[in-house]
């Protein structure tokens, strides 16, 4: 259980896919339309395939263990938690602040990423204040 959000650590990944999922993420897909890329995000050891296709996003909760991927964010779940704190700590406010801090990692082409860094700071960002009371 993270102390700071009340919420289970082995429910990060969860509460990650269950927010792409939503209507808020198909929405905010449509304002990247020319973002194709393959994004593994990883929480813990639970790995989300995120595939961009021209303003459509699918997902993938099970990948295959040698699948391609433009680029990856991973961290630990309680970096990822303190990160969707409704109002963050200073240092767990940003992907960037956690990574400075050594809890949050970038690997591979991230060419896409900082063309788009706003759009993937926001959909990240998305299980913000969700299930917490």
């Amino acid at each position: 259980m993270n102390q700071n959000t009340g919420v289970p650590d082995a429910d990060a990944a969860g509460l990650l896919r269950h927010a792409l999922a939503s209507a808020a993420a198909a929405e905010m897909t449509r304002q990247a339309p020319y973002l194709s890329a393959r994004v593994a995000v990883g929480v813990d050891d639970a790995m989300t395939l995120l595939e961009f296709h021209e303003g459509r996003l699918e997902m993938r909760e099970r990948i295959p263990l040698l699948c391609p991927w433009d680029f990856a964010i991973r961290g630990k779940a309680a970096a990822w938690l303190a990160y969707w704190a409704p109002v963050p700590e200073p240092g767990f406010h940003d992907l960037f602040a956690l990574s400075k801090r050594g809890l949050m990692s970038f690997e591979g082409d991230l060419r896409p990423f900082m063309a788009h860094l706003q759009f993937f700071k926001d959909l990240l960002a998305l299980p913000r204040g969700e299930g917490r009371a």
